[in-house]
């Protein structure tokens, strides 16, 4: 399953070359959304590299099965505008490529891995559509889980001797060793780990496929402070049992929930094989422990055929190799610091925006699995609410800005194309890894110059309001003519004092924080004034005291 940056997840049908898109339906809901089918793709394939261009595309590569052969070489990009797949060039020299380890770097190349007995890894540019290698690992990249971090590196545990760690700096095309583990988590017969996880107080955890000491295990990576720093590693909690059976996440998914609590799959140890039925369990960074999860009606199946899916909406859907999928709703919501901001819109023309704002990407990739498929959600989509039809609408987001995770308070952009969006008033929200902006008024109506899509961002650089000069001069308005066959002055009124409301809120939001610490520590200085205050109101009245009494004698 992948997420297409326009609100839809499009899905393999399995053993097959065909895929099926799941569209939420118009309040926005996925589990009553409705199927199509999408183009086909040249060949089917199983267990394959795969990601989000920056361009809005999906590209895949590689196939441990498949119609071209085991372990193929051959991949392909959807362009989901015009429905349709196009072949790419395969690593020079690479004789498989297989279910290789890979990752979108933030300038948007696709970085992979290659299989044993090779150490290489290469690196492809959609925008050349060429290879260029990469530097080698100081074992084979076969069955690792890629993690990127905010600064620009990417760290993984070695599913080979002499199974330690390592961490490719970006800038400086390196790999460097990044220590030993604290405890076993690769099951060094299968040569298998489960998910990695950025959370969002910056640490990793990494679950294991290990049965030691009769439980699985997992670890948990703190970073340094530079990138070429070495980061430490701690055990974490250990899976619980189940049924008194040790549970393993020997391939398998995981999810970053919006409630910062990590979603993943794990089954009984099996000894060279993989476990099944499939159980779920949530770790919680706060607390440091692990808790079993709800269990799903579809679980019944081999653990590695899960799939994970985190949507827009913070729910989680789960498939499991046939037509059955579930969604998981998580309680609980996101810390404000964790949302994305949405700074300024600008018209590009009459269907095209261009969007500004802080942490569009979200803070992690937060939808991982490993080696065989890579559903990362860290980009943005727009979600854009009707105000009179309540209609939930999503428009294609493309040309992100970076493809990092955790940018903090850069200034990131996004186009979208609202060329299916009626006119009208909506509220527009930035969604990443689930988790949404405060929404903020957007007016999409037909702009006088531009009935011709001959647009380029410098054409319009005025952020889209509905404000009032504009509203109450519909003839003759130039800027932005966003209120004409409407009530425009009383409109324009409600519309400002709306996007006020909204400022103050967002302010409000952003200062609670802080508010509620100093709340504490001016309570503990007004008890200490006031102590001193009632001591010199107790002086002052014994002095009074003596004088009243000087006075009678």
């Amino acid at each position: 399953m992948l997420l297409l940056s326009d609100g839809r997840v499009m899905v393999q049908e399995e053993a097959t070359a065909h895929w099926h898109a799941l569209t939420p339906d118009a309040h926005g809901s996925y589990v009553n959304g409705t199927w199509s089918s999408l183009k086909d793709m040249s060949f089917w394939r199983r267990y394959y590299a795969s990601g989000m261009l920056k361009d809005g595309r999906i590209v895949l590569i590689g196939g441990e099965q498949s119609g071209a052969g085991n372990d193929t070489t051959k991949g392909e990009i959807y362009d989901p505008v015009l429905d349709a797949w196009s072949p790419m060039p395969s690593p020079p020299g690479w004789p498989t490529v297989g279910d290789a380890p890979c990752n979108i770097l933030p300038d948007g190349t696709l970085m992979i891995g290659a299989l044993w007995p090779s150490t290489a890894c290469a690196i492809y540019d959609p925008v050349s559509n060429s290879w260029s290698a990469a530097a080698s690992k100081a074992t084979s990249p076969n069955e690792e889980t890629w993690i990127q971090l905010p600064d620009h590196t990417i760290v993984t545990v070695q599913c080979w001797a002499p199974f330690q760690t390592e961490k490719y700096i970006i800038s400086t095309d390196t790999w460097q060793n990044e220590g030993a583990l604290p405890v076993p988590i690769v099951d060094q017969l299968m040569h298998e780990i489960g998910p990695g996880m950025l959370m969002y107080n910056g640490k990793v955890i990494f679950f294991g496929a290990a049965n030691a000491g009769g439980h699985g295990k997992t670890v948990i990576y703190d970073p340094p402070a530079t990138p070429s720093g070495t980061g430490t590693w701690a055990a974490g909690p250990d899976i619980p049992k189940v049924g008194g059976q040790t549970m393993v996440c020997n391939d398998c998914p995981a999810a970053l929930l919006p409630n910062g609590r990590v979603l993943f799959a794990s089954a009984p140890f099996v000894n060279n094989f993989w476990g099944q039925p499939v159980s779920f369990f949530e770790f919680d960074p706060v607390s440091k422990s692990i808790s079993q999860a709800p269990t799903p009606t579809n679980n019944g199946n081999t653990l590695y055929w899960s799939r994970l899916m985190l949507l827009p909406t913070g729910q989680v859907l789960f498939g499991v190799g046939g037509k059955d999928i579930q969604c998981y709703t998580p309680h609980g919501g996101p810390h404000d610091a964790w949302r994305p901001a949405v700074h300024a819109v600008h018209p590009l023309g009459s269907h095209h925006y261009l969007l500004k704002g802080t942490q569009l990407n979200g803070l992690s990739q937060a939808n991982i699995y490993g080696d065989d498929c890579y559903p990362a959600t860290n980009y943005p989509l727009v979600r854009l609410t009707n105000d009179l039809t309540h209609k939930v609408y999503y428009c294609r987001t493309h040309d992100f800005s970076t493809m990092g995770v955790a940018t903090g308070a850069s200034l990131q952009s996004v186009r979208f194309d609202a060329s299916g969006l009626p006119h009208g008033h909506y509220d527009l929200c930035v969604v990443a890894n689930g988790i949404s902006s405060h929404c903020v008024d957007f007016p999409h109506h037909r702009r006088r110059g531009h009935e011709h899509e001959h647009e380029h961002e410098h054409e319009h650089e005025e952020t889209v309001c509905c404000s009032k000069q504009c509203c109450r001069c519909c003839q003759c308005c130039g800027c932005v003519p966003c209120c004409c066959g409407q009530s425009e002055a009383n409109d324009a009124e409600i519309r400002e004092l709306k996007d006020e409301m909204r400022r103050l809120q967002n302010s409000v939001h952003r200062l609670s924080s802080i508010v509620q610490k100093e709340d504490v520590h001016e309570k503990k200085e007004v008890t200490k004034e006031h102590e001193h205050k009632k001591d010199d109101k107790d002086e002052d009245d014994e002095r009074k005291g003596h004088r009243e009494k000087s006075k009678r004698k």
